[in-house]
């Protein structure tokens, strides 16, 4: 076989918060064909949620083992501040970090300010909100909307696909998921038939 004949390996993903939003992002990448890690520091869940996952032991572990960390978190201002500590900010460097919010659990100024944090350490940051509930994601039924940087967004498209049936792109303000829907009409990016 010749090298470029080779499969990629599976993009590397972990998952931070393991709520039930974090077990059904965890099994429906797994499906996908993703490598799937993660933990719930609030939980301590000593089971993984699908088969295919890894449970790690800590935040660092999770950095160092991924392409993409997904925070899916109540606490996303807990999460965030654990992010910006200079080890785990360096081992994020280069890679993919998606803020996963089902609620407003923090304001849009928290997450343009992440925004701005990420670009300014070579992060590739997205926002993602989830319309809808839980179990909805990954079927034909799911919507999120994202914000960020396009090119981000472009890259970090086949993943969010993978979650969600219908892509709503709001712009490069991360603050727009949390906020009401702009008055303009949003990009929308048709889901996929499989």
């Amino acid at each position: 076989m010749t090298p470029a004949a080779r499969t990629p390996a599976p993009q590397r993903v972990a998952i931070i918060g393991l709520d039930h939003v974090g077990n059904n992002i965890a099994r429906t990448l797994a499906q996908q064909g993703f490598a799937v890690a993660g933990l719930d520091p609030l939980r301590n869940n000593l089971v993984a949620p699908c088969e295919g996952f890894t449970l790690l032991r800590n935040l660092e572990q999770a950095v160092d083992s991924s392409d993409i960390v997904i925070t899916c978190f109540p606490d996303q201002l807990l999460i965030n501040a654990r992010l910006c500590s200079p080890e785990t900010t360096f081992g994020l460097h280069g890679k993919a970090l998606i803020s996963f919010n089902t609620t407003q659990t923090r304001s849009a100024c928290s997450a343009r300010s992440m925004g701005e944090w990420a670009r300014s350490e070579h992060i590739d940051y997205l926002e993602i909100s989830l319309n809808g509930q839980a179990d909805s994601i990954g079927q034909s039924d799911c919507e999120l909307v994202c914000a960020g940087p396009r090119r981000v967004y472009e890259r970090l498209m086949s993943l969010c696909r993978s979650l969600g049936a219908t892509l709503t792109y709001l712009g490069s303000d991360c603050g727009a998921t949390l906020e009401q829907y702009p008055a303009t009409l949003p990009l929308q990016t048709p889901a996929l038939a499989l």
